[in-house]
Formats: structure tokens, sequence, C-alpha cells
């Protein structure tokens, strides 16, 4: 059977889904599970997603998102897989990817399932309410980190933790597991056909609301475009070479190559852009060129402390666009 195109719209919550290769432990102990949450805290807030629920588990884990105006499910994954890929690996002395190829992903009536998913993520591990991996811990304790937004379904039960692990108790023993409709929804029949036209619709004539979601991301590229400005400044200043050598220059030796480089690990560590756009903005050529630059900073420690100060000053210049 054919995989259906992945669905990246705005606005919009998912359930999340990845499994480990082959079975593969993919969460050893609760340092997996911190690392792993440090990098999903840092890519929730770099694009802007709200995160509702999510569950670790030894070889696979759920997440319950919710997109804001930039339809960016698909490169949020990448980075968060890649980066706790790249930590479990170092860690175990092992290689290649450690979750199979292609995440789940499915699109959520909010309205008729919020509740249902999040006991069902809620309930997967088989002691769910001593899970340290899991969110459930928040919803009955409270301290809730950053990243976190227990806000929304928490007020279905009128702020009240004990009712909603009422609720989550329910659950126990029954089948919780949602139903798929056409391997990419949860949700009714009639929800199923109001997100295919919505799709066609995008795909064809863009109704008034799709032309405003559009508006949306073009303001939006337009503010990272401003951001990635700044940032380009910033390296200029801190290595004394102009924007345009650092962005255009075919060499990449010398002082205004370390520029380049930094400028890359910047745009990839503070931008929401995938490689692609960040070859367009560089004037590259081959997307291997970012992964050229960014492994050879991994490799120098030297450098990757100079850059850990150059973050902190673009980040507080970022804060005031």
């Amino acid at each position: 059977m054919t995989r259906p195109r992945r669905i990246n719209l705005s606005f919009s919550l998912y359930h999340v889904l990845s499994r480990s290769n082959t079975g593969d432990m993919a969460f050893v102990d609760y340092v997996d599970e911190r690392k792993f949450l440090y990098y999903l805290a840092k890519y929730v807030k770099l694009f802007s997603f709200r995160l509702h629920a999510y569950c670790l588990m030894p070889t696979h884990f759920h997440l319950l998102l919710e997109s804001g105006e930039r339809p960016a499910l698909s490169e949020f994954m990448r980075r968060l897989l890649t980066a706790y890929t790249m930590y479990f690996n170092k860690r175990n002395e092992r290689h290649g990817h450690l979750f199979q190829g292609r995440f789940k992903s499915y699109v959520v009536d909010k309205p008729a399932y919020l509740l249902a998913l999040s006991r069902y993520i809620h309930l997967n591990p088989p002691h769910p309410e001593t899970c340290k991996g899991s969110s459930l811990r928040y919803y009955i304790k409270g301290g809730e980190p950053p990243f976190l937004f227990t806000g929304e379904i928490l007020s279905w039960f009128k702020g009240d933790r004990k009712k909603y692990i009422e609720f989550v108790r329910e659950g126990i023993g029954e089948n919780n597991k949602p139903e798929i409709l056409k391997q990419r929804y949860i949700g009714g029949e009639a929800f199923s056909k109001r997100m295919s036209k919505r799709l066609s619709q995008m795909n064809m004539s863009p109704s008034r609301v799709t032309k405003s979601i559009i508006q949306g991301e073009l303001q939006q590229e337009e503010l990272d475009r401003k951001k990635a400005e700044a940032l380009l400044k910033t390296v200029s200043d801190f290595y004394q070479v102009s924007p345009m050598i650092i962005r255009k220059a075919k060499s990449g030796k010398g002082q205004h190559g370390k520029a380049r480089e930094a400028l890359v690990f910047l745009l990839n560590e503070l931008l929401p852009w995938n490689y692609s756009r960040i070859i367009e903005y560089l004037g590259l050529r081959e997307k291997s060129t970012v992964s050229y630059h960014l492994r050879k900073i991994k490799q120098d420690p030297e450098t990757r402390k100079t850059l850990g100060k150059l973050v902190e000053s673009a980040t507080r210049k970022l804060h005031k666009l």
C-alpha cells in the first residue's frame, strides 16, 4: 500500500509516534529520557509548537503536538530525531539510524479527540502514574516545565487535576487506541472528509482562510529573514569580515571561512530553516556543504566553545526583533 504524503498544516493537532529500528532500545535510562526532553523543549520553542502530552517508552515515543502558524512538522521531527540519535550513538558507541526512517503522524480532530488521545498516551507505560518519561506526572503534581502545555486539557476539568487523573484511570483495562482513517486522520468520517477537502482546496484555489494562513507564513518568513541578517551581522562583527564576503566568497579558507562556518552553525541552531533554505541564503551549491560545516564544528572543541558564546550573544539580539 502506498504511503500517504506527509501533512504539514498550520494550527493543527497531531499525534506523532516513532519507533526504534528493529526493536532496539531507544531510552535505556532516565539520563536518555532527560536528554530527549532537552531536545524536545528546544525544538518545540524553535518551531513554535504546543506540546500537550508525551510518553517515552523503551523502544518508542508518543507526542501530542499542536502546530502554530508555521507548518513545519517534518523539519521539527528531523531536527529532534537527528539531535537525539547523535547523542545516543555517542553515548553507546554505536552508528547508524536509531529510529525507523519514517515517523508516523496523524492529524487529529481536536474537539473530539484531545482528551481521549491524552489518556491513550498517558496509559502507555505499565505503571503510568510513576513513569518519569511521561507528562502524566506533571498533570498529577503540577510544576510543568515551560515546554509542556497542560492548561487546555486541564481546563476541561476546570483545572482540577484529581478529576483528570480519575478520567485517565477510567481508561485502564480498556481499549483506548484511536481508530486511524486513511492512514492519516484520527477522527470520524466527517472530519476525514473536511480535512481532505481542505487539502484539496489548498492545492487548487486558496480560500480566504488559506490565504490568511499563507500571509502569516510570508510574514514569518520575513521575520526569519531579518533574524538571519542579524546573525550575519553578529558573525561579521565577531570575525571582522564583511557580510558580503561571508555569504558569497567561493573559498572557504582563512578568516572568512571560519565566519562562514560560524554562520552556518547559527542559522541551523537558532532558525527553523532546513538545509535547503540555508544553502539558498548562503548561495551554496550542495546540502552536503551544510553537513560538512556542522561536522567540522562538532569535531573541534575550541570552535564549539567559541560558537557557544556567539549563540548567547546572537540569542539576545534575536529577542529584540
